[in-house]
């Protein structure tokens, strides 16, 4: 299996295990880090979010095996791209620790790209690729660059319907970037992993998105939790030069009309702002590339559904490269 590791993209490596190919999008030390901090955190950590299999063919079907290894969601959604479009969709549950997916595509007389979406909510080995004969796997050397995303819940992509339709896939296809997401469900500048080394897989880029979760700890010890956010971003600089880096602060939440949200969003807001004027990182409020509009989101508050994260990937697609 080890020629149809060149298949898969949004990833740091491709992991040869006895059920078949994982797709990283962690180094094996910042798998550990999230191992320690506990299960949840590992499940959304070891998740394929923005992992894909991309491929030029003139074949009408492809499929897959695929094992479960750990799951952070009910169900998992995989999106078949043919070019341009969003031609077909499959939603299985995880519960189930083994299955196939099998796409028919349209059929065409010349090669075309074709893109399969992984989930977000799972982690997955994958084995028994039928691509056909007329099938080659689509070039790393094609990207404009690669781009390094860490984040929250959001960046992770919960909970779209799609994984193709999450922000960094609709980001990776407008600026034709190649993204490692590397967004994980409840963390923040409070115990993001801050190792910024990725072996053989060097990023040209890095985005910040963290500080929604933070509420809570920036209240309870403001000064400690200052001192971890300038951590963080010294730390990114050692890694990328300043115009290399964006800062985005947290997204329009639906709750923060409650005082201990406001209050403390604001508070993280203007700090992240400051440390970004200090190194002249480019910084770009959240709140004003999302939607302010309840029905936009998943929950009405928090987390953007397929609609929402359009909005705010429009919104970012001018701003950022």
């Amino acid at each position: 299996m080890r020629e149809e590791t060149a298949f898969f993209h949004g990833c740091i490596e491709v992991e040869e295990t006895r059920y078949g190919l994982i797709p990283r999008r962690f180094t094996k030390a910042q798998l550990a880090y999230w191992d320690r901090i506990g299960m949840v955190r590992a499940a959304r950590a070891h998740s394929l979010a923005g992992t894909q299999i991309r491929l030029f063919t003139e074949e009408t079907e492809i499929s897959f095996s695929y094992r479960v290894l750990s799951v952070c969601g009910e169900k998992m959604t995989f999106d078949l791209y043919e070019g341009e479009r969003l031609t077909d969709s499959a939603t299985l549950p995880s519960q189930n620790l083994e299955g196939r997916v099998e796409f028919a595509l349209s059929g065409h007389d010349r090669e075309v790209p074709v893109t399969v979406y992984l989930p977000f909510t799972a982690e997955l080995a994958f084995s028994d690729f039928q691509l056909g004969e007329k099938t080659k796997p689509v070039g790393k050397d094609g990207y404009r660059g690669r781009l390094l995303w860490l984040g929250d819940s959001i960046s992770q992509g919960m909970h779209a319907r799609h994984p193709a339709l999450t922000l960094t896939g609709i980001l990776s296809r407008a600026w034709n970037y190649e993204i490692v997401n590397q967004g994980v469900g409840g963390c923040g500048y409070k115990d993001i992993c801050q190792d910024f080394t990725y072996g053989p897989w060097h990023p040209d880029n890095l985005v910040l998105v963290l500080g929604t979760n933070d509420t809570g700890p920036a209240q309870a010890a403001w000064n400690p939790y200052r001192e971890q956010v300038r951590a963080c971003l010294d730390r990114a600089r050692k890694s990328f030069a300043p115009e290399k880096i964006r800062l985005i602060s947290p997204f329009w939440r639906g709750d923060r009309m409650k005082p201990e949200i406001g209050e403390s969003l604001g508070q993280i807001v203007r700090l992240l702002r400051e440390e970004a004027r200090i190194r002249r990182i480019p910084f770009i409020d959240g709140e004003r590339v999302s939607p302010h509009c309840s029905d936009l989101y998943w929950d009405e508050r928090l987390h953007p559904n397929d609609a929402g994260f359009a909005a705010i990937g429009e919104a970012l697609r001018e701003l950022m490269l």
